[in-house]
């Protein structure tokens, strides 16, 4: 027998029998503290996360999902659900609780006629590009290879290629998941069609989802990446010239503009080693010789400390990331804002925190993304997604190694983020997917998601009733109080 958390946060105890009966029931590995695979199963991007499960169950397919989710239903269990894990706040893994692992439903499968990929979901970014790139297509995604198709696409899922082709979540065509109550539903826009507006931005609320259906597209096997790196000392006039640049720029190119430090690797030498610098950089997503055309303003916003600006395989630029953000080696504490416009003094408050960030956490880049084209054209009310109309959106993505000084890098983190809200204005809400959101309760939630939230609970009660999926960026059933 073992004793388990439930929601309200009390302690069950599952009786022998009724474990072995679950066991039974199931094809995947059924884990506890102690058993050979424990330790890594609960093993999240987070570094800062430590959290230890009464009960891991690393699924084998659906069948299984359904049976931990009555089984969760049941006894009012405390449920965490681990696409891959990457979300900043921790919530894919809980203290005492149970933990879905959906790592091993990892499957991608391609249809190259239908331009379409059916994705597990317990997949990575990598997972997916690595069967779309060897067919010549690609599904819109994110920008780290290690990142959960599931959570990255419930939350939205900004990309490289978002300004002609959209976000992840636009180009989702239907999902297959367990709700609840143990069923097992389909939603696209003809079947469940409010569950499909929900789970197309309401993230992990509505149950776990196990397939996602994806409108693929065609990429060459190249594209042109735009990546000047420029010293620190120019950051004012880099920043405002890549913000004007943008103002008219195509929908084919797409673009973050990072606050970064030079890491110590071998493909940049030792002496840039350390050196602050901002990158604006981006993805053109069409003929080669037309992205260098169109970036080269962006290539001569001033002295150039080192331009590594070319054509790319697309898979090699979804990696670009990776070395910086090892998988549960780092600390992390982020915070996102969305911003309706950037003027100077703005700039200038962004350069300045840049310049002050602490000395020990300067590992990720903080980036400014520009959000432009097809990502913005989507009709708000059309999904559940809330954002739109903005057109910046700030991540102070701060990084560190050293466990002591959490607290404090933290405390940075947050102050710098509440100065840039409220000292300008007209801000509201963050995007979740890029947001340590725990420390803020529902009403940040409930910001975010503005005109939709009302809407959120209602589905949820419909749903969801018992509110059974919460450790996510919780959107409470209509009657929940």
């Amino acid at each position: 027998m073992i004793r388990i958390k439930t929601l309200d946060k009390s302690e069950v105890t599952l009786e022998q029998s009724t474990l072995d009966q679950f066991k039974a029931s199931v094809r995947g590995e059924v884990l506890t503290p102690g058993r050979a695979g424990y330790d890594e199963a609960r093993h999240v991007f987070n570094g800062m996360i430590d959290k230890r499960p009464a009960l891991i169950v690393v699924c084998s397919g659906v069948a299984d999902v359904i049976q931990c989710v009555n089984l969760a239903r049941q006894h009012r269990l405390l449920t965490a659900v681990r696409g891959g894990g990457h979300g900043i706040a921790g919530n894919a893994v809980c203290d005492g609780g149970l933990m879905i692992h959906l790592g091993k439903m990892n499957s991608v499968r391609v249809d190259t006629k239908a331009k379409k990929a059916w994705v597990g979901g317990g997949a990575v970014l990598g997972d997916l590009d690595h069967e779309t790139a060897a067919l010549g297509l690609v599904c819109p995604g994110g920008v780290v290879s290690t990142t959960g198709v599931a959570g990255l696409t419930t939350g939205g899922g900004y990309g490289w290629l978002r300004g002609k082709l959209g976000m992840s979540i636009d180009n989702l065509l239907a999902v297959e998941m367990v709700t609840p109550d143990g069923q097992f539903r389909r939603a696209s826009e003809t079947e469940n069609s409010d569950l499909f507006w929900a789970v197309r931005g309401g993230g992990g609320n509505f149950g776990v989802v196990v397939t996602f259906e994806f409108q693929a597209h065609d990429i060459g096997p190249q594209v042109m990446l735009c990546n000047p790196i420029y010293e620190a000392k120019h950051a004012r006039a880099v920043l405002k010239g890549w913000r004007d640049f943008m103002a008219t720029a195509p929908d084919e190119f797409t673009t973050e503009f990072f606050f970064w430090t030079i890491p110590a690797v071998d493909w940049f030498p030792p002496e840039l080693h350390g050196v602050d610098v901002v990158v604006p950089c981006g993805v053109y997503y069409g003929p080669i010789e037309e992205g260098e055309k169109a970036i080269k303003p962006l290539r001569e916003l001033a002295p150039l400390l080192v331009d590594v600006s070319g054509p790319r395989p697309f898979t090699e630029i979804q990696k670009m990331f990776d070395p910086y953000l090892p998988y549960g080696k780092i600390q992390g504490y982020w915070k996102a804002l969305y911003m309706d416009r950037m003027d100077d003094t703005m700039a200038d408050t962004l350069v300045d925190h840049f310049l002050n960030r602490p000395e020990d956490a300067k590992i990720c880049p903080l980036v400014l993304h520009y959000l432009n084209g097809a990502s913005q054209r989507v009709p708000v009310e059309s999904m559940a997604f809330p954002g739109r109309h903005w057109k910046y959106l700030m991540e102070y993505n701060v990084t560190w190694n050293d466990p002591a000084r959490d607290d404090a890098n933290r405390c940075w983190t947050r102050d710098a983020w509440t100065e840039m809200r409220d000292r300008f204005g007209q801000f509201g809400g963050t995007y979740l997917n890029i947001d340590s959101y725990n420390d803020d309760g529902l009403g940040w939630v409930e910001e975010t998601y503005r005109g939709h939230y009302d809407r959120l609970r209602a589905i949820k009660r419909k749903y969801d009733p018992m509110n059974l999926f919460r450790l996510n960026a919780n959107i409470p059933p209509a009657d929940h109080g």
